[in-house]
């Protein structure tokens, strides 16, 4: 079943958020010690009003385990739902973090996709994908949006597959990533 995430889904939403970003959790979180960016992630998932918050997440549960996860939410919202995270990253490190920008406008951006490994080619992303886009659609935007690594040849042919153009070349975490957009038909 496919459902909204809650706070206490935080401990198995984590580390899927970490495989699925590695470079950018390092950045999110200020650290590149493992325990401790999943627990801070964790955090990021029971708050509200950021990125990584419940609030963006769909989840994909079986047998009441979290085994894939989607991360959702309006390009028009991005810049605000960075900023908590940004004064997080003060708290933690001291340091003003710049956290770069990987989306904008009337869109619905997927930020994250993850499935555990151990339910890998079960259809699981495509579900997920598939009930994020929906979500974006329901709320009037006007394309369905997404960053795929360059180096991740599978990801470009599966999103290229689903109708995604690559529409620029944005830099995440040192990252080169291309912005690919599937325009909504409205």
């Amino acid at each position: 079943m496919i459902r909204q995430a809650t706070a206490n889904d935080a401990d198995q939403i984590a580390p899927l958020i970490e495989q699925a970003i590695h470079e950018i959790a390092e950045t999110l979180t200020g650290t590149q010690e493992k325990e401790l960016i999943l627990e801070r992630l964790a955090l990021f998932v029971t708050q509200t009003g950021n990125r990584l918050s419940h609030e963006n997440i769909l989840v994909k549960e079986l047998d009441g385990r979290v085994v894939g996860i989607v991360i959702a939410y309006a390009g028009v919202d991005a810049a605000q739902l960075d900023e908590p995270i940004k004064r997080q990253l003060l708290a933690w490190t001291g340091q003003e973090v710049q956290i770069d920008q990987e989306t904008e406008g009337n869109v619905f951006y997927l930020d994250t996709l993850s499935v555990d490994a151990a339910y890998g080619g079960k259809g699981i992303g495509s579900e997920l994908l598939q009930a994020a886009a929906d979500e974006g659609e329901r709320r009037g935007l006007r394309a369905f949006t997404l960053n795929a690594d360059q180096t991740n040849a599978g990801a470009q042919r599966l999103y290229r597959r689903l109708g995604f153009v690559p529409v620029k070349t944005i830099e995440i975490s040192g990252g080169q990533f291309d912005y690919m957009e599937r325009p909504y038909a409205t």
